[in-house]
């Protein structure tokens, strides 16, 4: 790799999708450059070392983050340092579940919460820009649990902006909360394409049944725009419903290669989800055949002896 000074912006550009893209390590020798390219006197370049981060989540990008998100003279550049900070929320959120001491975790609780707080204030700062507002939305929105959140997401579906409205049905998808299904079921037929697609992208992520009619109906139409068909064929596949397979079966086949290959991958999807659902119908039919066993052996034997007491006592 030439040195920094000599390397093109075509290059520097090259060498950062990589490192996004994990076809690079973030070893010693990328981390130092990736440092300089954050400064790069060029805002894609710059903007680019930004979503780089999101693979490396370090305590120690969080101030620079933070930085950049306020004081970058580039609108793009300040929206991706936003975007970057989200994964912290994301990394504090399974930090929660799994334990703040879990061996995987890079975030610590304080530093969770401020970079929830920035965030959080971005989004309702009514004097920052749209994009920031909406970067920040969709940041927060792995928050899952967080009451502050689920209002934001509500306020900004029925925000004046229609592209605050897509990023809130982003948003929804990241969130995941059962509720939102009502809001990206209505946008599945919206006569605005970026809201649409937002929506079968959501109803897929989700896993949304309720949507499967209408993405079939999306998936075998020859006649509207191929990258929302391509999705919605994709999104069937997530759902993992039963009305879904044998439309893919027959997309699988298509003539056009686009639709077989994106069907076949659903396909894939799909018989991931019908497992992973025949799992947990499993799981649940054992849990109720031990609680079963568990009441028939207290009624056959409603008392048990107490070695303490020398009496027999209720089980």
């Amino acid at each position: 790799m030439p040195g920094l000074t000599r390397m093109t912006k075509r290059a520097k550009l090259s060498y950062l999708v990589d490192l996004e893209e994990g076809y690079r390590p973030f070893d010693k020798h990328a981390l130092t450059l990736l440092r300089s390219l954050l400064d790069d006197p060029d805002a894609e370049v710059r903007a680019e070392a930004i979503a780089c981060l999101w693979n490396d989540p370090d305590s120690r990008w969080i101030d620079l983050l933070m930085r950049k998100a306020t004081e970058e003279p580039h609108a793009d550049v300040r929206a991706y340092a936003i975007s970057a900070l989200g994964r912290y929320i994301y990394e504090g959120e399974e930090a929660a579940l799994e334990g703040w001491d879990a061996p995987f975790v890079e975030i610590t609780p304080a530093d969770y919460q401020r970079v929830a707080d920035f965030l959080l204030r971005i989004a309702h700062d009514p004097d920052e820009a749209l994009t920031a507002r909406r970067y920040a939305l969709e940041a927060l929105a792995f928050r899952s649990d967080d009451p502050a959140v689920i209002d934001l997401i509500e306020w900004a579906y029925f925000h004046r902006d229609r592209r605050m409205k897509i990023s809130a049905i982003f948003a929804m998808a990241r969130h995941g909360h059962p509720q939102w299904a009502k809001h990206i079921l209505a946008e599945l037929r919206s006569d605005d394409l970026q809201i649409q697609y937002e929506a079968v992208r959501a109803a897929g992520e989700l896993g949304l049944t309720e949507a499967t009619d209408t993405l079939i109906g999306l998936a075998t139409n020859k006649t509207i725009r191929k990258p929302l068909r391509l999705l919605a064929i994709y999104a069937l596949g997530e759902t993992g419903d039963e009305r879904a397979y044998p439309v893919l079966e027959k997309l699988a086949r298509a003539r056009d290669r686009d639709v077989r290959d994106v069907a076949r991958d659903a396909i894939e999807e799909w018989i991931m989800i019908s497992h992973l659902d025949e799992m947990a119908d499993e799981a649940l039919d054992e849990m109720d055949a031990e609680g079963a066993a568990m009441q028939l052996e207290t009624e056959a034997f409603p008392d048990v002896w107490d070695a303490d007491t020398g009496t027999f006592s209720k089980n």
